[in-house]
């Protein structure tokens, strides 16, 4: 493989043409985050006394058990991180050095968050008293996915490469925690752990079952889905085994599952109206130029399915009472915009479509179909308030009829 770092004026050329960024800085970061196999191979010193001392990770110091937990995390963000550098290089000899903007997007929110959990390991290493737990929310959860559609091939075969490596060392991590003995109050929640990476186990174990070599865009994406759940799981499950105290609170990832294929478009149980707030739906179902721009929304949604989960994945969070239907002081209740989403307040801080979104703040779900017939992208995603009152309405109506 060429050097990435040295790459020739064809290389440029070719990188410049595809419109690819320079990965100089990922290749900076993947160098300086090789730290974290160093920070690896100590915590695996560290189990193995432990061990040897015949000491459970139920009553390790707290300084070891947040050692191993950062040891854990540096090394499954630079896994990951170095997997979608060489899937793109590999698959893309001709512009080595240069990736996509997603690539470069997606690999530098892996390999930028190594350092820091990499000082903590060090830290917890030289002070006895130091303790994770205080500084930070955990188990911590894995830096954003970046967004595109279609995803690219090269990072469904990055996916499948960090798999092995993380997987294997799930295996050992769960095998050092029950080796060294559970004590009987602490066994209902080992057992709950060995779900958690059995149902990951199971996530990946279908996607590398579902592959074949003919592309197919909706089986591509059933792939991507169920790794990017397994390594997600097993992010979580790796900090729980190294600090099992974790376990006394910890709530399971449950990722909101894909819609069926009834409640698509086309399907019987199909609703167009599903994403509009239901406090006002029926004044938008009366409304002709409301109805011709719902339909027209679904028609230029390129994933409809992913569309109806960001709406499945607000609604877990209004059952959980993560977040709240909000009103504005003119009584508002919805987006002003097709299709009419209702508008919420968060109540506890929470993760939803990328954004870490904090108490009190507001937010409506957006879907955009006007510039696409134009050439631009539909728009999926949230909206970021503060809302205020408003006589405007925005049909998104892509043929103009408004």
């Amino acid at each position: 493989m060429a050097d990435p770092l040295q790459p020739t004026l064809m290389t440029k050329l070719r990188a410049t043409l595809a419109g690819e960024r320079d990965a100089v800085l990922l290749e900076a970061l993947r160098g300086a985050g090789r730290a974290a196999y160093d920070e690896l191979l100590a915590a695996e010193a560290l189990h193995e006394e432990l061990t040897a001392a015949g000491t459970p990770l139920w009553n390790a110091p707290v300084a070891a058990s947040s050692q191993l937990l950062a040891a854990w995390n540096a090394f499954v963000l630079q896994t990951l991180g170095e997997a979608f550098l060489d899937a793109d290089y590999t698959a893309n000899p001709g512009t080595i050095g240069y990736v996509p903007k997603v690539t470069f997007d997606q690999a530098s929110g892996w390999l930028s968050a190594v350092e820091p959990w990499v000082s903590r390991a060090r830290q917890a290493r030289v002070n006895p008293d130091y303790d994770i737990g205080t500084e930070l929310a955990l188990p911590a959860g894995l830096p954003a996915w970046a967004r595109v559609e279609p995803c690219p091939p090269e990072h469904l075969a990055a996916l499948l490469a960090a798999i092995p490596p993380v997987r294997e060392h799930i295996d050992v991590a769960l095998h050092t925690l029950r080796h060294a003995g559970v004590p009987a109050q602490h066994q209902q929640a080992v057992n709950r752990l060995n779900q958690l990476a059995a149902e990951a186990a199971a996530a990946a174990d279908y996607a590398v079952s579902l592959r074949t070599a003919r592309h197919h865009r909706e089986l591509h994406e059933l792939i991507e889905n169920n790794l990017k759940n397994a390594l997600e799981l097993w992010f979580h499950v790796g900090q729980l085994a190294a600090m099992p105290r974790l376990l006394t609170h910890y709530q399971a990832l449950r990722p909101a599952p894909r819609p069926a294929l009834a409640t698509l478009p086309g399907g019987s149980r199909f609703d167009p109206w599903c994403l509009t707030d239901r406090a006002t739906v029926g004044r938008w179902q009366g409304d002709r130029r409301a109805k011709q721009a719902i339909t027209e929304m679904w028609q230029y949604d390129p994933d409809p399915a992913a569309t109806l989960t960001l709406k499945a994945q607000i609604d877990a969070a209004l059952a959980d009472g993560d977040i709240a239907p909000y009103r504005t002081r003119g009584g508002s209740t919805c987006f002003f915009e097709c299709p009419w989403s209702s508008l919420y307040e968060v109540r506890r801080p929470i993760l939803l479509d990328g954004h870490s979104l904090k108490v009190l703040q507001q937010f409506a779900l957006r879907a955009a179909a006007d510039n696409v017939p134009r050439g631009g992208a539909f728009q999926r995603g949230i909206v970021i308030g503060p809302f205020q009152r408003t006589t405007e309405v925005e049909y998104c109506d892509p043929d103009g009829l408004h």
